[in-house]
């Protein structure tokens, strides 16, 4: 007799476990399991932006989502990790960022070990969330490479600014 009711406290008092997790919404279900960034898509491609009259910029992107889309170790095209990494290099030269890509390869289109630890001391610097995943919040923060015509002197020249998207 005691045996059996030991078995049914037990199975009881797991079977109200399982509906407490169950009414709090605490399963493991895609939404818990897969991070934030994960519903814009990896990076695939890159996208030239008009930034004014005469000027123009290049932006990581995702094929069909714009320019919402995430890259992390290892994940993301390499034209889109490239225009990250020339990037930080050209406007964030001197810095750990640059240095640690420079250190690693420089723009080898690889979101390896230097590319993460470059966009997590990136993060750090303007405030955001330090994770070394490149998201939406990173893409409006950093500062990107563009290139603008020089209508006096003829030529193209190179400047670094943030943007809106």
């Amino acid at each position: 007799m005691q045996r059996v009711s030991t078995t049914l406290r037990m199975r009881s008092g797991v079977l109200g476990a399982l509906a407490l997790l169950f009414a709090a919404g605490l399963t493991a279900s895609p939404m818990m399991t897969a991070p934030a960034h994960a519903a814009y898509g990896p990076c695939n491609t890159t996208v030239k932006r008009a930034d004014g009259y005469l000027a123009s910029y290049t932006v990581p992107a995702r094929t069909d989502n714009g320019t919402s889309c995430y890259m992390q170790y290892h994940t993301g095209s390499s034209n889109a990790v490239k225009t990250l990494q020339t990037s930080i290099l050209r406007c964030y030269s001197g810095t750990y960022a640059a240095d640690r890509i420079r250190a690693t390869g420089g723009a080898d289109g690889i979101y390896g070990t230097g590319t993460v630890d470059a966009v997590r001391w990136l993060q750090s610097m303007l405030g955001l969330s330090a994770d070394g995943v490149y998201g939406p919040a990173t893409r409006n923060a950093i500062k990107w490479l563009g290139y603008a015509q020089d209508v006096v002197n003829g030529g193209v020249y190179p400047y670094c600014d943030t943007h809106s998207f």
